[in-house]
């Protein structure tokens, strides 16, 4: 039987939906848009309703926006026309706010304007010291730091949260004296794609064979799913065969009734609780 916090981090489909609707009606990708709905929905975890907003709004970056020298020239003509203005402040908010998309996203199409050079436009974006001009060097930079779901800034909280999941499962698993392999290891193997943890002895969670460990630091909706399924999770089960998967910050009903779940790997949303382990000692 599942434990009881990992049923409570199970999500509804219709709790689902009513997010994934109320965040389309947003005008604008910026914090206070995410606080509103931090505040609708204040009785989800933080971190589980941040990580849905967080795909949510990259999902709506990569189908809305289209990368075309005329947009970048637009954008450039309306930075031009705001710092014209004697209030320079939050320029890159605003005109991010007007066109609907995130603040570091409305950076990265501006300094596409500004340099004919691709290559330093991507340096400038993750380095705003590159940037001469010393209004719009700080300007790209509070669009940057100002946008937590999109662009360097973003991506170096989710690394590191990524990071700091990783760690926690490997604390998890030396408590429980279950010995692995990590990545770095299995990679000097030959191992191209592999798992976080391949476990030198499988063990039985729930009465279900695991051979390997990933670790997931977001919510686990359909989309995100399918496509670890396809990159990552069907490459372990061929080559180790059954595993784990959780995904610390929950994830949506449906996955349970997909065909992989429960045959090539589990979920949970924590590592399993002893009672529900089963550990095997290595044959000599």
């Amino acid at each position: 039987m599942m434990s009881e916090s990992k049923l409570n981090n199970v999500m509804k489909i219709d709790e689902y939906n009513a997010i994934v609707n109320d965040f389309n009606k947003l005008t604008s990708y910026s914090r206070k848009s995410e606080n509103e709905l931090k505040k609708k929905y204040k009785h989800l975890p933080q971190s589980t309703l941040g990580s849905i907003i967080s795909s949510l709004v990259q999902r709506s970056m990569k189908h809305s926006y289209r990368k075309s020298p005329q947009i970048s020239s637009k954008y450039h003509e309306f930075y031009e026309g705001l710092m014209r203005d004697k209030s320079k402040e939050n320029v890159i908010l605003q005109l991010s706010d007007c066109q609907g998309i995130s603040p570091a996203l409305f950076a990265r199409s501006l300094l596409q304007g500004v340099y004919s050079d691709s290559s330093l436009a991507k340096k400038c974006i993750k380095d705003t010291t590159l940037i001469e001009e010393k209004d719009l060097a700080y300007q790209v930079f509070m669009g940057i730091m100002n946008d937590n779901q999109y662009g360097p800034y973003a991506d170096i909280i989710k690394q590191s949260i990524g990071l700091e999941y990783e760690l926690r499962l490997e604390r998890e698993l030396r408590l429980m004296n279950i010995t692995f392999s990590d990545e770095s290891v299995l990679r000097s193997r030959g191992y191209d794609k592999t798992p976080d943890f391949k476990l030198d002895v499988p063990i039985a969670v729930d009465g279900f064979i695991v051979n390997w460990v990933e670790s997931k630091a977001l919510f686990g909706d359909e989309e995100n799913h399918s496509g670890y399924l396809k990159e990552q999770l069907t490459c372990y089960w061929n080559r180790f065969g059954p595993g784990l998967v959780i995904y610390w910050f929950g994830y949506l009903e449906t996955l349970d009734s997909t065909p992989e779940v429960n045959n090539m790997f589990i979920l949970r949303t924590s590592f399993p609780e002893k009672s529900s382990i089963t550990q095997y000692k290595m044959d000599i």
